[in-house]
C-alpha cells in the first residue's frame, strides 16, 4: 500500500508506504494510517526478491533537450550517487554501455549466486525512451524509482510523470 499523492516525492520518508501486508485487515489498517497524508492510496502486489533496484528517469534540460538518467535506485538512490546521464536519443548499445558503468549493475550481472534479468532492464529503459519520444512536446519529467530487477523480469514499482502545462 502506498499513498497516491503528487505532492509527496519520497513516500517512504513520510510513512506513505507499507510493505509485506498479509491480510485484508492489515491493508485496511495501513490505508487508514495513511489517510492524513492524502485522499488516495494505491494497493499493489508486493514485488519481492529483487536482485537490485534502479532509477530510470527522463528530464528536459533547457539547453540539451531530453536526457536519460540511470542509476542505483530505491531509498538509497541519493546516498549511493551511482548514476549516469545520457542525452536522448540513445541506442541499445549506449544503454548497455552506461549500465555496465554503474556499480549497482554488478548485482544484476551476478553477485553471491544471484543475478537479475539485464535484458528486461534494457527493454524497460527502451520503453521509457519510446514513451518520452512519443510525448516529447509535453513531457517535463519521468521518474521510475525503483525499477526492481528480479531474476526473471524487471518491474516498475513507483513512477512519477510530469507534463508541461499549456
Amino acid at each position: 500500500v502506498k499513498i497516491a499523492s503528487q505532492s509527496i516525492a519520497h513516500k517512504s520518508d513520510v510513512g506513505g508506504v507499507a510493505l509485506s501486508l498479509g491480510s485484508a485487515d492489515s491493508v485496511a489498517a495501513a490505508a487508514a494510517r495513511m489517510a492524513p497524508l492524502g485522499d488516495r492510496v494505491l494497493v499493489e502486489r508486493m514485488v519481492d526478491d529483487a536482485v537490485a533496484e534502479l532509477i530510470v528517469g527522463v528530464v528536459r534540460d533547457p539547453q540539451f533537450g531530453m536526457a536519460l538518467l540511470l542509476g542505483a535506485g530505491g531509498v538509497l538512490a541519493e546516498l549511493m550517487s551511482d548514476t549516469v546521464t545520457l542525452l536522448l536519443p540513445a541506442t541499445r548499445a549506449d544503454i548497455e554501455h552506461a549500465l555496465r558503468g554503474l556499480r549497482v549493475w554488478r548485482l544484476v550481472e551476478g553477485y553471491r549466486g544471484r543475478c537479475g534479468d539485464g535484458a528486461a532492464v534494457v527493454r524497460a529503459i527502451e520503453a521509457v525512451i519510446a514513451f518520452a519520444d512519443a510525448h516529447r512536446d509535453r513531457l517535463e519529467e519521468l521518474d521510475i524509482n525503483p525499477l526492481r530487477v528480479l531474476p526473471e523480469r524487471a518491474v516498475a514499482v513507483d513512477a512519477l510523470i510530469r507534463f508541461r502545462t499549456a
